[in-house]
């Protein structure tokens, strides 16, 4: 069974990626996200001292996709294996931080590399996510339904739950719309029952780097309490809040993000 690999998309706009010695933040998408339009404006407020390298999920914007089962586990394996290929060639230099921030799935990703690859961090985000999302049998159904009618089946679902009533900015929206429509339907199937399959509720004590959460106060999908959940079941925890948002905190409030993320990834 082939491992999933990810596309390293550099967001931040220098002609190398980290040509002046900063740390660095690997961010991670929601399904059926793009990486590079979802974090764009946010990494521009984070260049003075990131250089900022996303990651799109397998089947969805650059990356390749990945028609084979998948779990959350080989994921965050995966992210670690990119993260030492980066030291290796350089492009995260030896005395750079490393920081991972991840969104909803990608929110997953990011508590199991706290669990199984800490030593690779010095702290990481969880952003718009949980230690469970769903059910297995509601994810079972969602890959189900791609499967028979493909992923542009579920792009005005997802879209009523990604932004606030208060979001204005259809140009973006519609960007994500067409990298979800866009997304290869079995990879996208298969995260789905990655998805359901993946609790951490129980490991959450075990987690001892930093942790800090961060919720939209409208999201119905995961939601300001089960961020709290996990900042205060971990041994190092801290949680915020963006008000005025759902899902989607990158598309949303870029700057209000990354000045969170920049106060407390320490």
């Amino acid at each position: 069974m082939a491992s999933p690999n990810f596309a390293a998309v550099r967001l931040t706009e220098s002609g190398s990626f980290d040509p002046e010695g900063r740390d660095t933040l690997i961010v991670g998408p929601g399904m059926g996200t793009a990486v590079r339009a979802l974090y764009a404006d946010m990494a521009r407020h984070l260049t003075h001292r990131f250089q900022i390298i996303g990651i799109d999920l397998p089947g969805h914007g650059e990356s390749p996709a990945h028609h084979d089962t998948i779990t959350i586990e080989e994921l965050a394996d995966a992210v670690a294996e990119l993260v030492i290929n980066l030291r290796t060639t350089g492009t995260i230099k030896e005395e750079s931080k490393v920081y991972f921030a991840g969104l909803s799935i990608s929110g997953l990703i990011a508590l199991q590399l706290a669990l199984e690859h800490a030593e690779l961090f010095d702290g990481i985000a969880v952003m718009a996510s949980s230690a469970v999302i769903g059910t297995p049998e509601d994810w079972a159904e969602r890959a189900e339904a791609v499967e028979v009618s493909g992923t542009e089946s579920m792009v005005e679902s997802s879209a009523s739950l990604w932004v606030a009533h208060t979001f204005t900015d259809d140009t973006k929206l519609q960007v994500q719309k067409r990298a979800l429509a866009a997304a290869d339907d079995q990879s996208y199937a298969a995260l789905c029952r990655a998805l359901g399959a993946y609790d951490a509720t129980s490991r959450l004590g075990e987690i001892s780097i930093p942790i800090f959460t961060v919720a939209g106060d409208q999201d119905q999908m995961c939601t300001v309490a089960e961020a709290d959940q996990i900042a205060t079941a971990v041994q190092h925890g801290s949680t915020a809040v963006v008000e005025d948002a759902a899902h989607l905190l990158p598309l949303e409030h870029p700057q209000r993000l990354a000045e969170l993320l920049d106060n407390n990834l320490a």
